[in-house]
């Protein structure tokens, strides 16, 4: 089924490549987005799709998008080491086996002057987790629905040599409207539907702090930069725990080929804590899912992306970008199952 998915993505993202340009080919009426600086391409997005603080826009403008991700997870992993589904069940009843988890994110920007922009994130997740007991009996969990609403404030806090270096402030809030309370049945249907296990769930439950620092750098044809966005989790949600924080920091490079394409590459690293307290309806005997002491670990990325972006013509001030990537290290608090890649295929529209 994903290895389906992936292949229906990509093939939709070549298919719009080829269609958009060809449309950009074709355009060629005068625009004064046809002869743009790199320092005005990165305002308009044409770099990862990955890093929030290129979302810098000119005075006055908006921004609708729309974001699919695909994650697939497959395989144990305690610390750096594979553990297999026989190894879990020694201590525990059941063992996830895989999952995937897709997000489509919808997101609204706006800039109220050429130094601040304002942004709000609705995720909308589906997430299938697939497990095994000491039977061998294999059941499968899904969730479904709205994740965290989340709202935020970019700005350029200081910039030199002609906007060839910059530095920007992340001030953002993630408001608890997703789900904790989710459940489906397990391996034994007369039971009922069960609480699913943290991964499952899809909030935090908790008003969670998103602050940041962002660096961009940009030449002729080239743009780089790193940002550092945390997450800071507050409180305890109502089901009587909190989420660990999480630590990201990511670096990156864009290569502008022509006004309207340009190439990206990104090293992703995320640090994440165990979770604090307890969901009283999840046994951590159980399933490693299920222990609070075991959601922990770290990981670095590496991702390369494409993005187009239509200066003119019918397709003026939209964008695709499409960047896939897999993890290059990992250590679980395991034993937990681990990332084996991600793809996102992003479309935007500037106006």
């Amino acid at each position: 089924m994903a290895i389906r998915r992936i292949g229906s993505l990509l093939l939709l993202a070549i298919l719009a490549t080829v269609g958009c340009g060809y449309t950009l080919a074709q355009a060629q009426e005068p625009s004064d987005l046809t002869k743009l600086t790199l320092e005005e391409l990165m305002k308009i997005d044409v770099v990862s799709i990955n890093v929030l603080a290129t979302h810098i826009h000119f005075a006055g403008q908006w921004m609708a998008a729309y974001e699919y991700m695909l994650e697939d997870m497959d395989g144990n992993r305690d610390g750096t080491r594979r553990v297999s589904h026989a190894q879990i069940l020694q201590q525990f009843d059941t063992a996830p086996t895989n999952m995937s988890v897709e997000t489509h994110m919808a997101t609204l920007m706006y800039a109220p002057t050429g130094d601040v922009t304002l942004s709000a994130m609705l995720p909308y997740l589906l997430k299938t987790m697939n497990h095994v007991t000491r039977s061998g009996v294999r059941f499968t969990e899904h969730s479904e629905g709205i994740g965290d609403l989340q709202l935020g404030v970019l700005g350029t806090v200081y910039r030199w040599g002609r906007f060839e270096h910059e530095f920007l402030l992340n001030a953002g809030v993630s408001v608890p409207t997703g789900s904790i309370d989710e459940k489906d049945f397990g391996p034994n249907r007369t039971q009922g539907k069960l609480r699913l296990e943290y991964d499952d769930q899809l909030g935090s439950g908790t008003v969670d702090l998103l602050p940041g620092i962002t660096y961009l750098g940009q030449s002729a044809n080239w743009a780089w930069g790193s940002e550092m966005i945390p997450t800071v989790r507050l409180g305890r949600n109502s089901n009587h725990y909190r989420l660990g924080n999480r630590y990201r920091l990511s670096s990156w490079t864009a290569r502008k080929w022509t006004d309207w394409l340009s190439m990206t590459g990104q090293v992703d690293g995320q640090l994440w804590e165990n979770i604090d307290g307890a969901d009283p309806r999840l046994n951590p005997a159980a399933a490693p899912t299920k222990d609070p002491n075991r959601q922990g670990g770290r990981r670095i990325d590496l991702l390369l992306g494409l993005n187009l972006y239509a200066p003119s013509g019918i397709l003026k001030g939209q964008r695709l970008a499409v960047e896939a990537g897999a993890p290059v290290y990992q250590s679980l608090d395991g034993p937990a199952l681990q990332m084996d890649w991600l793809v996102r295929v992003g479309w935007q529209w500037i106006f």
